[in-house]
């Protein structure tokens, strides 16, 4: 694609994937466990690995990330979210390029829920300053099976679309 449609997909990207995210906000989970969420948002970075290279995925997601994390939850988030997200995002973009022969995009979208969940618990543990917080890591990983699972099922109807209709 020519680098002004490029520079458009990545702007409607980035939009979407901050107002799924804003949105998510408000969507109250049903399960006791501070901190998970259904990651709507990765709906937004698969499409992005999909169709669009590494350097343009880890903008979306530090944009979404940045903006998102001022919306909703304060700067002080913004480390939590980047770690995770980052971490996620370069985790599913390396399956997707190398592994996707074994790994759908439910799949791939598991491994990013797992990494991202992951990537979060590292940055807590730092600015915490305290490894105690691991031990939250089972539940969260747990979560992050199923809504990767959720995530990644939508993603896939979504690609398939985009595919389908030519869009990208």
């Amino acid at each position: 694609m020519n680098k002004n449609k490029r520079y458009a997909v990545i702007i409607i990207l980035v939009t979407n994937a901050i107002i799924i995210s804003f949105l998510e906000s408000f969507i109250p989970v049903p399960i006791p466990v501070p901190g998970v969420k259904l990651g709507l948002g990765n709906i937004i970075t698969l499409i992005a690995i999909v169709f669009l290279g590494l350097k343009d995925v880890l903008f979306i997601v530090v944009v979404r990330c940045f903006v998102v994390s001022i919306l909703t939850r304060g700067v002080l988030m913004l480390a939590f979210s980047l770690g995770g997200g980052l971490l996620s995002a370069i985790i599913m973009w390396i399956f997707y390029k190398k592994l996707s022969r074994f790994f759908s995009i439910k799949g791939i979208s598991i491994v990013g829920a797992i990494f991202h969940n992951t990537g979060q618990i590292l940055v807590a543990s730092v600015v915490l300053r305290e490894m105690l917080v691991m031990y939250y890591l089972p539940v969260l990983l747990i979560a992050a099976v199923i809504t990767g699972f959720i995530t990644g099922s939508i993603s896939e109807i979504a690609i398939k679309e985009i595919q389908k209709k030519r869009l990208l």
